[in-house]
């Protein structure tokens, strides 16, 4: 057996092959969730059950060859680009909020050209960006000592921020921001208690505007802290959500068994996916997903905190924040732990661009897992 595992470590090039195995599984269960949730709703709007699936297997595929590829190029030369990859992202984050933007479902984080090719900008920010943080704290070593040092940092956060909050994308502001934030911990950042107290009410003053700057924002903060109140309009998801989860018991309803996908939960392929995984896999289906989740998650951050790379650490800390905190706002909307926000699950939720981002930025990490980490080989 040991063996066996040292052949196939060599194979695989020395890369993390146990994230690479829970990667790919979890990719998998994705697909076919995805085929399942999504069967109704394709037949409906586009006369064909498989027409969802389809495409989200085709952008499963490409990512899966991209992060094979990414794999093997050294993270490091990712520096000498990494500005000017932050630089583009910006402009694209920009050209959104421009009449170029496409808008879908009431909100306009879109480009593209008609309904065959669109793309989300905001998803290839977030591994750019990490990496623009990295490179820049990396280069900047020993300003790092003083607050001064994180400067540049805050104002990439801030003008990333501000992109997206003409966009009104607040769950990918999220995201972004805790991806930014974990990269500047994960650096050694030594902050004064009234630095830290001054932090947090910066950030609670800027959330709360954001909140208030959007009624429908505002509404589903209402409706969250009164769930038994607008079941059919404003707590509708929330309601069919945890129908869908109460109903699948322990062992669920069955594979492609679910009633709520039949339109009873909006878009059930996209954000609750969960719900309907909880459903038709019971809790027993959902604990094994979410220990798959706990895995990757651990084992991300074991990459960050092993890496003898500085610039490789912070990169492996960004990445693994950036799933982690959508894995944990997923998980937590689907459950009515949260207020609804638009926060697709990881290698599950459908959506070519956050899938494919997902696979390539999982590239990069084998690639810091491979480089930074020795692994025997027998």
């Amino acid at each position: 057996m040991k063996k066996e595992i040292g052949i196939m470590k060599i194979k695989s090039g020395g890369i993390d092959f146990g994230l690479f195995v829970i990667t790919i599984t979890l990719l998998c269960i994705g697909l076919v969730m995805v085929a399942s949730a999504s069967s109704y709703h394709a037949l409906i709007y586009y006369g064909d059950s498989n027409y969802l699936f389809i495409r989200q297997l085709f952008f499963a595929i490409a990512g899966v060859i991209a992060m094979i590829i990414i794999s093997k190029i050294d993270y490091r030369k990712y520096k000498k680009w990494s500005y000017l990859g932050f630089i583009v992202a910006a402009i694209l984050l920009f050209l959104v909020i421009t009449p170029l933007g496409v808008t879908r479902n009431g909100a306009q984080r879109w480009l593209g050209i008609g309904e065959t090719f669109q793309f989300q900008p905001s998803e290839i920010m977030k591994p750019v960006l990490v990496m623009a943080i990295a490179t820049y704290l990396s280069r900047n070593i020993k300003k790092l000592g003083d607050f001064k040092g994180y400067i540049v940092p805050i104002i990439m956060l801030l003008i990333v921020g501000l992109l997206m909050y003409f966009q009104k994308h607040m769950s990918g502001l999220l995201v972004l921001g805790v991806a930014a934030i974990s990269v500047i911990f994960a650096s050694g950042i030594k902050l004064k208690t009234r630095t830290i107290i001054a932090g947090i009410i910066l950030v609670g003053l800027a959330g709360t505007a954001f909140i208030f700057a959007d009624d429908f924002r505002l509404q589903r903060i209402f409706s969250f802290l009164n769930p038994e109140q607008d079941i059919q309009d404003g707590n509708w998801q929330a309601a069919q959500s945890l129908y869908a989860i109460g109903s699948g018991g322990l062992f669920g309803r069955g594979l492609g068994q679910s009633r709520q996908k039949y339109l009873w939960l909006p878009e059930a392929q996209n954000d609750f996916i969960f719900s309907i995984l909880g459903e038709e896999l019971g809790f027993l289906g959902a604990a094994i997903v979410l220990a798959l989740f706990f895995a990757f998650i651990f084992k991300g951050y074991k990459i960050a905190m092993t890496c003898k790379d500085f610039y490789g650490s912070l990169i492996a800390a960004g990445i693994t924040s950036i799933f982690a905190i959508q894995i944990i706002v997923n998980i937590a909307v689907v459950t009515c732990t949260m207020p609804v926000t638009g926060m697709p699950l990881p290698f599950f939720s459908y959506g070519g661009t956050s899938l494919f981002i997902n696979l390539c930025s999982m590239g990069i990490l084998l690639n810091i897992s491979k480089n930074c980490n020795k692994v025997k080989e027998d």
